[in-house]
């Protein structure tokens, strides 16, 4: 996707596979991957020497694993784009899987698993999906677990990522200052160099199942010695090709989007209840759900928590204002063009537009559906999402179960 007014370039390589993908011994093998491909190549035999080569260019370059993706992208100035496209080439298809650094690797990723655990704010959305979802992968956290990690065996490993990363399975797009025959310099590096090794597109999982109805079974308490508690609350929501997405962002935005919004005046502003307060949702190819967080002292869980489901059964009943919706709608607008004027960012829209939508949509189609959005339509959604009957509730602090009253 090109832009004139950018001396930048994001090439981004995306591939349909995550933790959920992984069965019980492969837990974390996604992730593990991702590490392996820093690691060296034929051309590129070890960890500096790949590194050296992108930053000696001043670029920014990274990897990330999800429950349904793994992705690996470079930014760099406009003058370096086949440099770019050439490592990560490389990366991606030549990369060695030496046995010592796989063994090696596995204490990193160990180290990395207990700084997110150690960090509240940083793993409360896994304790909450821990806890939504039941018997199947989406429960799992997306590195596995310490003992997981270590236990990956090389030869599964490999087998997996031959499974997975086949070229037909990669999806390439390159965002920013596009000055050069862009398809004739992927056909060199991501076609030609990938020859003819192309297997089935795999995309099986295990269908998501969310956990009990029941009220005990909803809420799951982390205890851990902490000076602020992280709360996370939420419902079983959208998929990401339904439609009504669009509905659910405008929502958000005057929920607990902005510093404008009816959470944060409420919970934040008139009752100082917490420093940090928000809604949001997340979606997944057969599943989604709405939350909101907050970081709060212990003694106001429940003050906040009663404010939430009050502003949400305000929604349900009566929506929101005409001047809440116009503004949540120029909100959403305004947030989306700044944010795509970064070629990393509108590379990460067409990646997600490419691996899970049916039709791949422009920012401008998708900002088309907001503006249509109606109170009416506001009302229904909020109705079927925000049932209290199946309301869960992850908690990080030092605090027990008879303490919530929810």
């Amino acid at each position: 996707m090109p832009l004139k007014d950018t001396q930048s370039v994001t090439v981004l390589v995306v591939y349909p596979v995550g933790s959920r993908y992984e069965s019980k011994e492969l837990m974390g093998a996604s992730h593990f991957i991702e590490h392996l491909m820093f690691k060296g190549t034929k051309k590129r035999p070890n960890t500096l020497a790949l590194t050296r080569e992108i930053d000696r260019l001043g670029a920014e370059y990274n990897a990330f694993t999800g429950k349904e993706a793994t992705g690996y992208y470079i930014k760099t100035d406009a003058r370096y784009i086949e440099t770019a496209l050439d490592i990560l080439s490389d990366m991606l298809q030549n990369s060695l899987f030496d046995a010592k650094e796989m063994d090696r690797e596995k204490g990193v990723i160990v180290e990395e698993l207990r700084m997110y655990k150690d960090n509240p704010v940083m793993s409360i959305g896994s304790v909450f999906e821990s806890l939504l979802f039941q018997n199947c992968p989406l429960h799992n956290d997306i590195g596995g677990t310490e003992q997981s990690v270590k236990e990956l065996n090389r030869a599964e490993v490999l087998e997996y990522h031959s499974k997975y990363y086949s070229p037909n399975n990669a999806t390439v797009i390159v965002a920013g200052n596009i000055g050069i025959d862009i398809e004739i310099i992927l056909n060199k590096y991501f076609v030609q160099k990938f020859g003819g090794n192309y297997t089935e597109i795999i995309q099986k999982f295990t269908p998501a199942k969310f956990g009990s109805r029941e009220k005990e079974k909803r809420l799951k308490i982390e205890n851990k010695k902490t000076d602020q508690v992280q709360l996370m609350l939420g419902f079983p929501g959208l998929n990401y090709t339904d439609g009504k997405n669009s509905i659910l962002a405008v929502l958000n935005t005057v929920l607990g989007g902005s510093m404008s919004s009816r959470l944060f005046i409420q919970i934040r502003e008139r009752r100082g209840l917490a420093y940090m307060i928000h809604s949001g949702s997340d979606n997944y190819r057969d599943s989604g759900y709405e939350f909101v967080r907050a970081g709060l002292e212990a003694k106001n869980l429940d003050k906040a928590i009663e404010v939430v489901k009050d502003e949400i059964e305000k929604i349900k009943s009566k929506g929101v204002t005409l001047r809440e919706l116009k503004d949540a709608k120029t909100h959403i607008r305004g947030g989306m063009t700044l944010s795509l004027e970064d070629s990393a960012t509108q590379a990460h829209w067409y990646a997600n537009q490419s691996l899970f939508m049916d039709q791949i949509k422009t920012p401008e189609e998708r900002l088309g559906e907001v503006d249509k959005v109606t109170n009416e339509d506001i009302i229904k959604l909020a109705k079927k999402v925000f049932d209290f009957n199946e309301m869960r509730l992850a908690i990080i602090g030092e605090l027990n179960q008879i303490d919530i009253g929810y």
